[in-house]
């Protein structure tokens, strides 16, 4: 098989198994972390294929992140016609880890780099979730999301 053709047969399988997982688990759609990348898009854009524009929900979480980012975001959103929702977590992340370095204190320690930045994917997961779980969706995560 062609290398291009070897490929739209796996989208196309990636796209029957979305809408066969969705509809096995019983779900009214699904919520997708939207980063404004292309990996991004390409969960997005399969999901609209396997679901319907109206069953796919995209949310930005900035986090001190830069004005681009979220503007690429909007653009994935309407580019989809999806609904696009915005969740800053700039101020959770600084409160988490103060909260955390103040507790870490009495060890003479402070959160390291590493812990810093998995913080971040674990915080937007964390909404990804409560916003799936309201709403009777499933997340679909794109793992550079995480």
């Amino acid at each position: 098989m062609l290398e291009k053709e070897k490929i739209v047969k796996e989208a196309e399988n990636a796209i029957i198994w979305i809408r066969d997982y969705v509809e096995k688990c019983g779900a009214k759609g699904v919520v997708i972390g939207n980063s404004g990348g292309k990996d991004s898009a390409t969960v997005i854009a399969m999901s609209v294929k396997a679901l319907g524009k109206e069953k796919v929900l995209t949310v930005a979480m900035p986090c001190n992140s830069i004005t681009a980012d979220l503007e690429d975001a909007k653009l994935v959103a309407q580019t989809f016609e999806v609904p696009f929702l915005q969740v800053d977590l700039s101020k959770t992340y600084l409160e988490l880890e103060n909260s955390i370095n103040s507790s870490l204190e009495l060890l003479n320690k402070n959160l390291n780099n590493e812990a810093k930045i998995n913080m971040k994917p674990r915080l937007r997961m964390t909404t990804l979730y409560g916003i799936a779980q309201t709403l009777g969706y499933l997340v679909i995560r794109n793992r550079k999301l995480m």
